[in-house]
């Protein structure tokens, strides 16, 4: 009876107050989840119980202090604000089992509207520091028809009026937080109230540690592997090069098919460009050495070998200088130029006595001493000393021949061990200390 009454002569079609005041509509929200957040199509899915109050003097009662609650068969009896989601590309409206719309009718002639829905709605990603990223989504009210001078929208309870927060999960993003805000636009057919709700998320980084920053590191670190390999051994340096790049490449891939076509560089992209880069750098550095090896450095140390070939064969050995005290000094050898005078080796040109050194030379010469001493101490005489001496002088020329690799060839090596895990260690420093920050 009650709606019997209040229903009769009821015009839908006509606001509250026509004619009159405008119509304050209070909005709250109560969020059930957040699905996703897609950066591919740069929206949100969003699933909430949408309310609206407003008062009808129209609909007020006497006959009971009870509130009445109607079914979703009221909607087309009813006058109902024309309120829609701005930012929207998809709503709609749960209706399983039934459609999920409830009424709920004072005495007083206020009326509280309830709709569950879900909505996909436009969000502008910003993936610069992707995937060290946090993100700010809105959502968007308006009156569809109705301007200031009919309806204005506002935010209940003085603006707690989101709820459902408080335990809030969404998929790959920590809730940071949320505001809202009201506002009033313009257009030419006048202007409306704008009820914005604003929530941060931040990315959860650990899968991406997992899926790609992790093998990222592992696979330059595979990289420099390289360095501890002999510098003849070209196919396994090029080997762990070429894979290395070939492991980066895949792992940008798997990152771009899940991004869009954005302008701008990503966090994620300048991590992976830099390992390029070390990598890179690794394979350029075995190019070096493979220069030095092949090219130009067989031509450099031909004639440094060919130097100490030439201190060997002027060499002889002292006699009365082989006391067990001075036998392994230096000095207590002489070489036989040109020139009658012998010079000790400690005073030999430092092209000369890096020559001996470097090709091993130093410690064949102690032999030969230490041979030709147990040759004349047998009384062998010279015929056996000559012998000894060419067939020394034969297995020096093997060792200057056999110990090719030339000292600046590990050098580089050495100093690659060192300098490309610390500028990587210093790049990751700087990397997660300003994203982070």
């Amino acid at each position: 009876k009650v709606l019997d009454r209040v229903l009769t002569g009821y015009d839908v079609r006509l606001r509250p107050n026509f004619g009159g005041d405008p119509v304050p509509v209070g909005i709250s929200i109560y969020i059930s989840s957040i699905e996703q957040i897609s950066e591919i199509n740069m929206d949100y899915t969003i699933t909430m119980f949408f309310h609206q109050t407003w008062k009808d003097p129209r609909l007020a009662y006497h006959e009971t202090n009870l509130n009445l609650t109607l079914d979703y068969r009221m909607l087309n009896k009813l006058w109902v604000p024309d309120c829609y989601f701005l930012n929207s590309t998809d709503t709609f409206a749960h209706d399983v089992t039934v459609e999920k719309r409830v009424f709920q009718l004072q005495p007083d002639g206020t009326v509280r509207y309830g709709i569950r829905l879900t909505t996909t709605a436009a969000c502008s990603l910003d993936l610069q520091k992707f995937p060290l990223d946090k993100q700010a989504c809105k959502l968007e009210i308006e009156s569809y028809g109705y301007t200031v001078e009919d309806v204005i929208l506002f935010w209940e309870d003085d603006g707690n009026a989101i709820h459902g927060t408080e335990d809030l999960h969404v998929p790959q993003f920590s809730f940071l937080g949320k505001t809202i805000t009201s506002t009033e636009v313009y257009f030419y057919t006048g202007s409306y109230m704008r009820l914005i709700l604003r929530f941060e998320v931040q990315r959860e980084v650990s899968s991406f540690l997992v899926q790609v920053y992790w093998p990222t590191v592992l696979t330059t670190v595979l990289s420099w592997m390289s360095f501890w390999m002999n510098c003849d051994s070209a196919a396994a340096r090029v080997t762990v090069g070429l894979t290395s790049m070939l492991i980066l490449t895949t792992i940008s891939s798997h990152v771009r098919n899940k991004l869009p076509q954005v302008p701008c560089v990503k966090a994620i992209d300048i991590y992976i460009i830099v390992c390029f880069f070390f990598v890179f750098f690794s394979l350029m550095e075995y190019v070096y050495i493979n220069y030095l090896f092949y090219s130009r450095g067989p031509r450099h140390h031909h004639r440094r070998r060919r130097r100490a070939r030439r201190v060997i064969s002027r060499f002889r050995y002292c006699n009365g200088c082989t006391t067990p005290h001075s036998r392994g000094d230096l000095s207590v050898f002489s070489l036989e130029g040109d020139q009658a005078s012998g010079e000790s080796l400690s005073q030999l040109s430092s092209t000369s006595a890096q020559a001996l050194l470097f090709y091993g030379i130093m410690s064949e010469i102690r032999k030969r001493a230490e041979a030709r001493e147990r040759a004349e101490a047998g009384g062998r005489g010279d015929l056996e000393e000559n012998a000894s001496l060419d067939e020394s002088h034969g297995h020096s020329q093997g060792l200057s021949s056999k110990l090719f690799s030339p000292d600046y060839v590990p050098k580089v090596d050495r100093w690659s061990r060192v300098l490309f895990p610390l500028a990587f260690g210093l790049f990751n420093i700087a990397y997660w200390a300003y994203h982070i920050n």
